[in-house]
């Protein structure tokens, strides 16, 4: 992958570019605020059925989801990534709750029409309604799914239109991406234009892998942020393709909450993503002899001693981080 010729976001998407900052004690403070939010669409998500007041309850937590999210970009991928790949709780709500945060980040990256940016924000936050309870299960269990599993996760997709149907959610758009998100293109004709749901659909189905790549099961650990990317991201030839090429342009090759190993021997996690794909801004936690770095040092790997030299896990890590004291240093 030819990463140097890939540029990443800007002050549309990220804070680097961002006039207004917020201090480090907000940042901070942001790890209480995702937890809590976290917490409550868990519990939004969850319905005994999908009527009264569960549609209010969700778009209540959604509003609240897209405010943090656009407050600080970087933490919310930050705190997104690092739930994926240390909790199993609560999984369905938040692989969710990544993807909503991904694919909002990509609408306004591109200034997508707002009727798009709600819709695949929705449908993100939405589209396994269908299997909720199954999906926290799965992430569990040691056994391979049973016929009846892969038969509910094939059919997932249009029990959750029908859920939210009867919910009152009536966007056309929002209700067709939820449809389309595991086989987002039809069979046709390749030189057909995309309609604005194929589009969509076949954004979050990437998202989906991307982040289920890197989310920790009962029986396996996240993958690197490489190998997430090289899954969900490129083609054949080892090169995005037009969808892969948006998302790195959006969340970097190293996106925040990621682990790397830097050219001088430090391990980091990075804390905000860079002018490009390839150099992230990292907070160094681990020397290069393998103690820890008490208080973390901020290193832009632009420059040549911190260069990243591969993307880890946190199982390679294994290291619980102090997130209010990792996002103060950012």
């Amino acid at each position: 992958m030819a990463d140097d010729d890939i540029p990443n976001n800007d002050k549309r998407a990220s804070p680097a570019g961002a006039k207004d900052r917020v201090t480090a004690n907000a940042r901070g403070a942001l790890v209480d605020a995702w937890q809590a939010t976290l917490r409550s669409f868990a519990f939004a998500l969850a319905a005994d059925d999908f009527e009264g007041a569960w549609r209010e309850r969700l778009m209540k937590s959604a509003h609240r989801i897209r405010e943090l999210t656009a407050q600080e970009p970087d933490a919310a991928l930050y705190m997104m990534l690092q739930t994926a790949t240390h909790e199993v709780d609560s999984y369905s709500a938040s692989h969710s709750m990544f993807c909503a945060v991904v694919a909002d980040l990509c609408a306004t990256y591109f200034e997508w029409p707002e009727g798009e940016a709600d819709a695949i924000r929705g449908a993100a936050l939405t589209m396994n309604v269908g299997m909720l309870l199954m999906q926290n299960s799965m992430a569990l269990q040691a056994e391979p799914l049973s016929a009846a599993q892969k038969l509910r996760v094939q059919e997932h997709p249009a029990k959750s239109v029908e859920l939210l149907q009867k919910a009152g959610f009536d966007d056309p758009l929002w209700l067709d991406i939820v449809r389309r998100h595991h086989r987002p293109i039809d069979d046709r004709d390749s030189s057909d234009p995309l309609t604005p749901a194929q589009r969509l659909a076949q954004l979050l189905q990437r998202i989906d892998v991307f982040t289920a790549k890197l989310s920790r099961r009962k029986t396996r650990p996240g993958s690197t942020a490489t190998i997430a990317a090289r899954d969900a991201c490129l083609d054949a030839s080892g090169l995005p393709d037009a969808t892969g090429a948006t998302m790195l342009r959006v969340l970097g090759l190293f996106p925040p909450g990621s682990f790397v190993r830097l050219a001088n021997g430090e391990v980091g996690v990075v804390i905000r993503r860079g002018e490009k794909a390839h150099t992230p801004v990292v907070a160094a936690v681990r020397r290069s002899d393998g103690t820890s770095i008490p208080t973390p040092i901020v290193r832009r790997t632009a420059e040549r001693p911190y260069l990243v030299q591969r993307s880890l896990s946190a199982d390679d890590v294994k290291m619980r981080l102090d997130h209010q004291r990792i996002l103060a240093a950012a």
